[in-house]
């Protein structure tokens, strides 16, 4: 990972409350506000990257089961 002087910097604003609950989250799981953010955005990018994979699964899946209930 870059050091705070390399990294990309993005301004982002928040919905009132938003910061205050984050600041909650990240201080329960002892991170800074940042890395909290980061981690959740790595996550979710994650969790949507897996979900793709498994709606392929199925479509190959439900195409190979179309194949052979044509071939009885």
């Amino acid at each position: 990972m870059s050091n705070s002087r390399t990294a990309d910097k993005f301004v982002v604003r928040l919905p009132d409350g938003l910061r205050g609950r984050i600041f909650d989250v990240a201080a329960s799981n002892r991170r800074s506000m940042n890395s909290e953010i980061i981690h959740r955005l790595e996550r979710s990018i994650a969790v949507e990257v897996e979900l793709d994979h498994q709606k392929n699964l199925v479509r190959i899946l439900t195409a190979r089961l179309d194949e052979l209930e044509g071939a009885k």
